[in-house]
């Protein structure tokens, strides 16, 4: 293994703390009494987050290797937040999904938007569509936090789904 391997490691280690707690929560889908279509949809779309951003680490690897560690931290702040908006989204076992949903809105909506704005940090060779969706869904997850309209969440849903597919013929190095 060479430096950037080594370095790489521990923001692979923070998605995978932060999947582990999505994951965790996948047992609601097979639960009526736990199920909110918000969160159970929130749910789907956090955890393909997590692995899109898994999988376009692999563009960042060769730029570790030389790095100061200052710049270093800077790598982290991506994964930091992930596993910050997971963990503020997940319930604990015997919450009521919609109570808590919309109780912690505001907070995970603003580090959700902290985290995908964290991504303009980087090149990762992504298209305009993608980098103008990204700023579109910022913008509308910070107004969706605030004003906690369910019908927002359903937009965010619907741009998520389109950039999904926007992003889907991305290859990695």
């Amino acid at each position: 293994m060479d430096a950037s391997e080594y370095l790489a490691f521990l923001p692979l280690l923070i998605y995978g703390i932060a999947l582990a707690d999505l994951f965790s929560q996948w047992k609601r889908f097979f639960n009526p009494k736990k199920w909110f279509l918000p969160y159970l949809l929130f749910t789907i779309m956090l955890t393909e987050t997590a692995l899109y951003n898994v999988f376009i680490y692999a563009e960042l690897i060769d730029q570790l290797a030389g790095l100061s560690y200052f710049n270093y931290l800077t790598y982290l702040i991506p994964p930091f937040l992930f596993m910050l908006t997971a963990n503020i989204f997940t319930p604990d076992q015997d919450s009521e999904t919609e109570e808590y949903f919309m109780r912690q809105m505001p907070v995970f909506l603003s580090l959700l938007a902290l985290f995908a704005a964290s991504h303009f940090l980087y090149d990762f060779n992504e298209n305009l569509h993608t980098l103008a969706g990204r700023l579109i869904a910022i913008l509308l997850i910070l107004v969706t936090g605030i004003t906690r309209k369910i019908w927002l969440f359903y937009i965010i849903v619907v741009l998520w789904i389109f950039l999904l597919f926007v992003k889907g013929g991305m290859i990695s190095t």
